[in-house]
């Protein structure tokens, strides 16, 4: 009996590893695909409640497939000189950063970061945009993901829990929790926020003349890097396209960019929005989110952005329910 239980566990663990293999190149647009759905969920079930679950599903779908159309060949007309006119901005704020009267230990770990994940950011950007096919076979898997977690959802999420084992069960409701409420501060508190700044401020940089189309939608993505950066924000991007037009003698245009800086990116919506939806989401430590963030991008790419936080938020509750078996034990 003991052998054929082992040869069970053999096969069981050949098996997920194959299972793995196939999936791992596929992988970043299951986990996109899996925090877009998360996000869109309450809209789809509003959706739903009008013209049905599976027509919902569809308009999404259509949505999200002109959104990434858009983007693809965004990214292949406009790549070079983004990247050019990215790498410029940066090199601009480090020598800047630098200038600034710090302590050499944070001006070094700061250099240190910045450059890992300039250096990641910018191998899986070519990698992807250097291919085409690539890019379009990422996006069907995206599209095929997201429709059926959609018209599934409700299946899917009973099916977790019945996974769960009985032995310690609440445990994993727990942890379920725990990764809901993780992505929840992190999509809501600081990507979909963040992005919102990186989206306005290119759409600034651009009707006000600061830059061209490439190098408006440069600034935007290091807006929303800065972003995710703490005290260091969105707030340096559109002080320097402030400073360039006051330079440039256009005081009035200057001045009103500047307000407009104030008032959609930095510090106005801070004060006002971000409060909120912090309240909402997850109460999360900032130096967790930071960590998970750009360690997992150094780690596993841009999916990191999703792994690393879940993962540390996960890792803070087995770290509590250790905590507490020891004080009954103690009891």
């Amino acid at each position: 009996m003991e052998t054929e239980h082992v040869i069970w566990i053999v096969v069981s663990l050949i098996i997920l590893f194959m299972v793995w293999k196939t999936v791992e190149p596929l992988i970043t647009p299951i986990i996109f695909a899996l925090t877009v759905a998360y996000i869109l969920h309450p809209a789809h079930a509003k959706l739903t409640q009008k013209i049905g679950a599976k027509n919902s599903a569809i308009a999404l779908s259509v949505f999200m497939s002109l959104l990434l159309i858009g983007f693809i060949f965004g990214i292949a007309l406009w790549f070079r000189d983004v990247t050019s006119s990215l790498i410029l901005y940066i090199n601009e704020a480090f020598e800047w950063f630098v200038s600034l009267d710090l302590p050499l230990d944070i001006r070094q770990s700061t250099a240190i970061l910045l450059e890992r994940v300039s250096a990641k950011l910018s191998e899986y950007l070519l990698s992807y945009t250097l291919s085409i096919p690539k890019l379009l076979l990422q996006a069907v898997i995206f599209i095929v993901v997201f429709y059926g977690i959609l018209t599934h959802s409700h299946v899917l999420l009973n099916e977790v829990y019945r996974l769960l084992p009985e032995e310690r069960r609440d445990l994993g409701i727990e942890l379920i929790n725990k990764a809901r409420d993780t992505l929840n501060a992190i999509l809501r508190t600081w990507l979909m926020l963040s992005i919102f700044k990186g989206f306005i401020l290119t759409l600034g940089f651009y009707v006000f003349g600061i830059a061209d189309l490439s190098g408006s939608i440069a600034a935007g993505i290091l807006c929303i890097v800065l972003e995710l950066l703490p005290v260091i924000g969105g707030w340096l991007v559109w002080l320097a396209g402030a400073i360039y037009l006051l330079t440039r003698g256009e005081i009035f245009a200057g001045i009103m960019f500047g307000i407009y800086g104030a008032l959609l990116i930095s510090p106005v919506p801070d004060i006002t929005v971000r409060p909120k939806l912090v309240a909402e989401g997850a109460k999360m430590n900032s130096a967790i989110v930071l960590i998970g963030i750009f360690g997992g991008i150094m780690a596993f790419g841009i999916k990191g952005i999703i792994i690393g936080p879940v993962v540390l938020g996960l890792l803070s509750t087995l770290l509590e329910e250790w905590k507490e078996q020891k004080e009954r034990k103690r009891t």
